[in-house]
């Protein structure tokens, strides 16, 4: 069941990268290929910036992934009691139903607060505060809010284990990176078929969140 999970963590980061990041994250895409890119040739060039970029983000939902399991492991005891860890799941599964089931009806409660931050004023302050590394803005927006992110740290939270939280949330990040990987390469083949993609990851997002409603009704 550990084993399947991890990978669904993962699964989960891939099919929402697609999905879901190169829509609400693609502005920031551009903005590394601006700042950090720009007109320098070759594959190192293009590639190294993203990485770097990725790699901050996967820092920070590993962080956050090890928050959440180091607080559901300091709960255990007490979750024992009053099902807290129990709880965890269930509450991640039951917030990835209903934000895929909502969304897919054109009803996301997140969509205003996500633009707003992605495309608005956060991403104005980026590009006056102008960070000096990749790595530091990978690092600052993988704070951003995001609903698939929130729906995933809680689900950290119910492995009740700082160092299985934290390889929880890497593998979606890795699996997050992905997606945002390629389209540095591919933007608009990928954003012409956003809609599908997005589809996929509703309908995967909406089967996570029954398979963790379905793990934390068995413990």
């Amino acid at each position: 069941m550990e084993e399947l999970t991890y990978l669904g963590f993962l699964t989960m980061g891939f099919s929402v990268g697609f999905g879901h990041c190169i829509g609400m994250c693609h502005p920031f895409v551009l903005y590394i290929s601006g700042r950090f890119v720009g007109e320098k040739k070759g594959y190192s060039a293009l590639f190294i910036p993203h990485i770097k970029y990725n790699l901050g983000r996967v820092v920070t939902y590993s962080f956050l992934g090890f928050i959440a399991g180091f607080a559901g492991d300091m709960m255990q005891v007490v979750g024992r009691l009053i099902g807290i860890q129990k709880g965890a799941a269930i509450v991640a599964g039951v917030f990835l139903v209903l934000y895929g089931v909502l969304s897919f009806i054109g009803y996301n409660f997140m969509n205003k607060l996500e633009h707003k931050l992605a495309g608005g004023a956060f991403f104005s302050k980026l590009k006056k505060f102008q960070p000096r590394s990749a790595f530091v803005t990978g690092l600052v927006l993988g704070f951003l809010p995001c609903g698939p992110l929130y729906g995933m740290i809680i689900a950290s939270a119910s492995t009740a284990s700082a160092s299985r939280g934290l390889l929880s949330m890497f593998l979606y990040g890795i699996g997050t990176s992905a997606a945002m990987m390629a389209t540095s390469v591919f933007g608009n083949y990928f954003m012409s078929r956003r809609g599908l993609f997005n589809l996929l990851s509703l309908i995967l997002m909406v089967c996570m969140g029954i398979f963790f409603i379905y793990s934390g009704v068995r413990m």
